[in-house]
C-alpha cells in the first residue's frame, strides 16, 4: 500500500469515527435548549477559561523547553510557545495529529532540531500527559466513587503509560544499546535504509536525553502536572458558571477523559468522540441532563477555538522559512 494510500484509509477511518461518534451525540441531546444556556453563559468565566488555556501553553513550552534541553537543543521559550500553538491549532484542523508534523518542521526551522530528536521529545511529552491523565481519572473516580469503566480506564491508562515511561527511561539511560538493537534489527535491509534507520533511532534515542536524568524528568512530570491542572481548573470554572456543584474530583474525571480523548490520532479537533464519551463522562458524575450538552460543548469549544485562533495568529514565527520563500519565490517569477 503507497503512502498516498495509507493517508486515504486513515482520512476514511478517521471520517467514520467522527460521523459514528456525531450520530450518537446528537440523537441524544437537545441543541437549542443547550445553546439558549451556553449564551447566558457570564463573561467572567469566558475570561478565565482564556487565561487559563495561556498559562496550560506556556507551562507546555516550558516542559518543551526542558525535553530538547536535556537532547542538547536549547531553544527559546518564545519560539516554543509559537510553536507549540500551531501545532495544536493544526492538531484542531487535520486529522491524525497532523500538528505534530508541523511542529518537527519548525523546530527544524527555527532551531535546526533534527526531526526524530523532536519526535523523541513529543512522544516523551505523550507519554508524561498519559501519566497525568491516568493519575487524575483515578483520583476522581476515587473521590467520587466511581467505579466500571471510568475507573478500569484510569487503571488501563497507569499500566500503560508507566510501562511507556520505564521503557523511555531504560531507552535514555542506554542509548548505545538502543542504537545497537535498531542497528540489528534492520540489518537485513538495503544499506541505504539500513542507514537511515541507525540514524533516526540514534536522534531518536538522543532526544530522550531528559528521561535520563532524574532532576530533569522531576521537572518535566511536574510541568506536566501543573498544566493539566490548569485545565481541570477551566473545567471547574466553567461549571460553577453552569451552576453544577460537583465536588473536585468530578472535575479530574472529566479533564482526564476529555483530554485523553483529544490526545487519540482520530479525528481532527475531536469532534464527536469528544463530544460523546464526554457527555457520557458527564451524566456519571450525575450533571442534570438539561446542562450536561451545554457544558460538553461549552468546553469542547474553550479547549479547541482559542489555540487555534492563537495557532493562526503565531505561524509566522513558528514556520519563518515558509514566509521567507514566499517572497523570493515571487521575485525570481
Amino acid at each position: 500500500m503507497g503512502r498516498t494510500q495509507r493517508q486515504l484509509v486513515r482520512l476514511a477511518l478517521g471520517s467514520a469515527v467522527t460521523a459514528g461518534f456525531l450520530w450518537l451525540f446528537l440523537r441524544e441531546v437537545d441543541l437549542p435548549a443547550a445553546w439558549s444556556e451556553i449564551i447566558a453563559l457570564p463573561f467572567w468565566a469566558l475570561a478565565g477559561s482564556l487565561g487559563l488555556v495561556l498559562v496550560n501553553v506556556a507551562v507546555m513550552a516550558l516542559r518543551w523547553r526542558y525535553l530538547l534541553e536535556g537532547a542538547g537543543y536549547p531553544v527559546p521559550l518564545r519560539s516554543l510557545f509559537s510553536t507549540i500553538s500551531v501545532g495544536r491549532g493544526a492538531n484542531n484542523v487535520l486529522p491524525a495529529r497532523g500538528g505534530d508534523l508541523i511542529r518537527i518542521e519548525s523546530m527544524r526551522e527555527v532551531a535546526s532540531v533534527p526531526a526524530f530528536v523532536t519526535a523523541a521529545t513529543l512522544f516523551g511529552e505523550r507519554v508524561l500527559d498519559g501519566v497525568v491523565f491516568s493519575i487524575f481519572i483515578l483520583t476522581g473516580a476515587l473521590l467520587i466513587g466511581q467505579g466500571g469503566a471510568m475507573l478500569l480506564t484510569g487503571i488501563a491508562l497507569a499500566a500503560g503509560s508507566g510501562l511507556g515511561l520505564s521503557l523511555l527511561v531504560l531507552a535514555a539511560g542506554h542509548p548505545d544499546a538502543a542504537s545497537r538493537f535498531a542497528a540489528r534489527a534492520s540489518r537485513r535491509l538495503p544499506v541505504r535504509w539500513h542507514e537511515r534507520i541507525v540514524r533516526a533511532s540514534a536522534h531518536f534515542t538522543e532526544g530522550l536525553g531528559a528521561f535520563a536524568h532524574t532532576r530533569r524528568l522531576a521537572l518535566c512530570l511536574a510541568g506536566s502536572a501543573v498544566m493539566w491542572l490548569a485545565d481541570v481548573a477551566m473545567f471547574a470554572l466553567v461549571g460553577r458558571a453552569f451552576g453544577l456543584g460537583l465536588d473536585a474530583g468530578a472535575y479530574f474525571l472529566l479533564e482526564g477523559i476529555g483530554n485523553l480523548v483529544l490526545a487519540v490520532p482520530a479525528t481532527a479537533a475531536g469532534f464527536g468522540s469528544f463530544d460523546y464519551l464526554t457527555l457520557v463522562a458527564a451524566r456519571g458524575v450525575d450533571i442534570p441532563e438539561h446542562a450536561a450538552t451545554a457544558y460538553v460543548l461549552t468546553m469542547h469549544a474553550l479547549v479547541v477555538l482559542p489555540i487555534t485562533i492563537l495557532g493562526a495568529a503565531l505561524v509566522r514565527p513558528a514556520l519563518p522559512r515558509v514566509f521567507r520563500r514566499g517572497p523570493a519565490a515571487e521575485k525570481g517569477g
